[in-house]
C-alpha cells in the first residue's frame, strides 16, 4: 500500500506551504507607517503655484547599526496648486508602511516637466518653471530627524515655501528652485488668529530670524466679516506677526509679538485683529 508516503509528502507541503506564509512579505511586520502631507507657505504675487511630484523617496538611518539607505515610497505622481494648501491645509502624499527601529533623516523630491506659476501684476500671467540641471535627481530636504517606531503612526508634512521658490533670469527665464522644510507634524507650535476687515484685503507675514512666513487669511463659513490665518511647525520663542494692509485699501498695518510654545496653540487676541484707516488715530 502506498497511503504512508503519500501522507508523508502531503504533511511536508503543508509545512511548506505553512513556513511560506509565515514569511511573506507582510509589510506591517517590523515596520512603522508612514503619512507624508503637503503644506504651504504662501506668496505675495502668485494666484496659483503648480509643482508637478513625479518620485518621493525618504533616507533612513538604522538605529541600531546607524547604517542608512534611500528608500522609495509607494507615490504614482501628481501635480499640485500649494497655494490651496494654506492655513494649516494639507494634502496627503503616502500613505505606507517604512521599516520600524530606523529614524526618517531626509527627504528627496523628484519633479516632473509640468511646474508653472499664475501672477497677478497688472494682468494674469501663466509661467511655466524650468528644471534646474542641478535638480534633475532630486530636491533634498533635511527633515527634522523623526523615529519610525513599531507599530506607530509617524505624520510628517513638507511645507513648501512658494514665495522663495522661483528664481527668475535676466533674460526671462523661470526656474523652479523649491525652498522647503519638513517636520513632523506634531512639531513645534501653531499660529492661529483671524483679521478685519475684509475689505483692507490684508496678508500676514510672520518673522523669526532666519525665517519669514506668508499666508492670505481666509473667510470662514457665511462669516464674512473676518478672516482666519494660521501657521503650523514653528519653532519655540517670540514671532513678530505683521498684519499688512493693501496699499491702495487706506488702512495701516500693525503687528504684535506672539510667544510660540512647543505642542501648545497661540490664538491671537483680540478675535480679530481690525486695522484702521489711514485717517484714524
Amino acid at each position: 500500500m502506498c497511503y504512508k508516503p503519500f501522507r508523508n509528502i502531503l504533511l511536508i507541503a503543508m509545512l511548506l506551504s505553512l513556513w511560506q506564509a509565515c514569511n511573506s512579505e507582510d509589510p506591517s511586520l517590523n515596520a512603522s507607517r508612514l503619512r507624508l502631507k503637503l503644506t504651504d507657505a504662501a506668496s505675495l504675487i502668485m494666484k496659483e503655484f503648480y509643482v508637478d511630484i513625479r518620485e518621493i523617496s525618504v533616507f533612513l538611518v538604522d538605529a541600531t547599526t546607524q547604517e542608512g539607505e534611500w528608500v522609495d515610497l509607494d507615490f504614482k505622481g501628481q501635480r499640485y496648486d500649494v497655494l490651496k494648501l494654506r492655513n494649516g491645509k494639507m494634502v496627503q502624499l503616502v500613505d505606507q508602511y517604512v521599516p520600524g527601529g530606523t529614524e526618517l533623516q531626509k527627504i528627496r523630491l523628484t519633479f516632473g516637466d509640468d511646474n508653472q506659476m499664475v501672477v497677478i501684476t497688472d494682468k494674469i500671467e501663466e509661467i511655466p518653471l524650468r528644471i534646474p540641471p542641478e535638480l534633475e535627481e532630486g530636491l533634498v530636504i533635511d527633515a527634522i530627524p523623526m523615529e519610525m517606531r513599531l507599530n506607530t503612526i509617524s505624520n510628517v508634512v513638507i511645507d513648501l515655501n512658494a514665495s522663495l521658490s522661483v528664481m527668475m533670469t535676466e533674460n526671462g527665464d523661470s526656474w523652479l528652485y523649491p525652498m522647503a522644510r519638513a517636520f513632523p507634524e506634531l512639531y513645534g507650535g501653531k499660529l492661529k488668529g483671524y483679521v478685519a476687515p475684509i475689505e483692507a484685503n490684508p496678508y500676514v507675514k510672520i518673522i523669526q530670524e532666519p525665517d519669514t512666513f506668508f499666508t492670505f487669511p481666509e473667510i470662514e463659513g457665511t462669516d464674512n466679516q473676518m478672516a482666519m490665518f494660521q501657521f503650523v511647525g514653528l519653532r519655540e520663542g517670540e514671532w513678530e506677526v505683521h498684519f499688512m494692509a493693501d496699499r491702495e485699501s487706506h488702512y495701516k498695518d500693525t503687528m504684535i509679538i506672539a510667544h510660540i510654545e512647543e505642542g501648545k496653540s497661540f490664538d491671537i487676541s483680540p478675535k480679530p485683529i481690525r486695522l484702521k484707516r489711514l485717517t484714524e488715530e
